[in-house]
């Protein structure tokens, strides 16, 4: 029977071979039309390069990464415990918690909204600008100062990636007229 290991490396060695072909079959591609799948084969085979140096010389210990433990903050047997005894269902306490749940989901749907409304005014950059920053900071997730530097770390990588190397125009939005003279200067 194959150990694990070498099983994750068998197919970890498999995607590292097809990305190696996808990058050579396009690098025959016109210049235009290699700008998507030399930068994501690239990409893939120096992640791929790293997993593999990182599943062969790290101790398996510290392999074993249980999923649902990774996605939720707490272990499978954290809930079955306590969930033998049924307790008595408050109506005040499940309309409270109803309302919550609709709150949260009124939320994302204006944060999914003001984005939609940023990208139509003033395009991606701009609205990934402000979506991430008002996501950062209404959500908690981080302090002012961090959720600025992070956004802006954030926006320069898409504007570098999209501007720069793949060289694509964005979409303006209505605000095109006010880009197309700022590139006249």
């Amino acid at each position: 029977m194959i150990s694990r290991r070498a099983q994750e490396n068998i197919v970890a060695l498999l995607l590292l071979a097809f990305f190696v072909v996808v990058l050579i079959t396009s690098l025959g591609f016109s210049p235009r039309a290699r700008t998507v799948p030399v930068p994501i084969s690239v990409l893939a085979i120096l992640l791929l390069l790293f997993q593999i140096f990182w599943q062969n010389f790290r101790p398996a210990e510290e392999l074993n990464v249980d999923l649902f433990e990774a996605l939720t903050g707490r272990s499978p047997s954290a809930g079955t415990a306590q969930e033998s005894a049924p307790k008595p269902v408050d109506v005040g306490e499940q309309k409270a918690k109803e309302s919550e749940d609709w709150r949260r989901i009124l939320i994302s749907l204006g944060f999914v909204g003001l984005l939609v409304a940023l990208v139509l005014l003033a395009g991606p950059i701009p609205a990934i600008f402000v979506f991430t920053l008002s996501y950062f900071i209404v959500s908690g997730h981080l302090k002012p100062l961090k959720a600025i530097i992070y956004t802006l770390a954030f926006t320069v990588a898409i504007y570098v990636v999209f501007f720069l190397i793949l060289n694509i125009q964005l979409y303006h939005g209505y605000l095109e007229p006010v880009a197309e003279y700022l590139r006249r200067l």
